[in-house]
């Protein structure tokens, strides 16, 4: 399912292998591997469309759901947003994630793709609470959540691809 802001400014659409490029690119800056934490650094040759490829049975067993952000003007596909770790069952929550590249920061894509996938969340996949962290000394993402009315819990220790790090931990119930 694709999904459009009111402003039409951003699509949220399955990614298909033709983004592969646009990924791999993104991603082979350095401060998104970084802030993104769960990309491995450095971004392994092909490794975008590897990561594409395993799509399909996460959304088959409705453990994931993975968008593009798409620039509606250009088609261009700007980044990534997901709700992960969706257990099967009542009170369902998930984790959600996103990363845009560097070009398209400060620009409010990310809160707007964040909107969308709310919805999505609730209408779609039954969710009825999310679950998101941002590392402490990415302050953009913690006002992108802030935004899309989601309630600090506080700081905790965790590891990712990238090591350990000190998060800000969030939550949020979906109406």
């Amino acid at each position: 399912m694709s999904v459009t802001t009111k402003k039409q400014r951003l699509l949220l659409r399955p990614f298909e292998m033709s983004d592969a490029p646009a990924v791999q690119a993104l991603v082979a800056n350095p401060k998104i591997v970084t802030m993104a934490g769960n990309l491995p650094n450095p971004y392994p040759e092909n490794g975008a469309a590897m990561w594409i490829a395993t799509h399909g049975a996460q959304h088959r067993l409705k453990s994931a759901i993975i968008r593009a952000i798409i620039r509606r003007e250009d088609q261009q596909c700007i980044g990534a947003i997901s709700v992960d770790q969706i257990p099967s069952g009542l009170n369902a929550q998930g984790n959600l994630g996103y990363w845009v590249g560097v070009p398209y920061w400060n620009q409010g894509y990310v809160t707007e793709a964040g909107q969308l996938m709310l919805a999505l969340a609730a209408q779609e996949f039954n969710l009825n609470r999310l679950v998101a962290a941002h590392r402490i000394d990415n302050p953009a993402s913690g006002r992108v959540l802030e935004k899309l009315g989601f309630n600090e819990l506080g700081p905790r220790r965790m590891t990712n691809l990238s090591g350990e790090y000190l998060f800000r931990c969030y939550r949020k119930n979906v109406p």
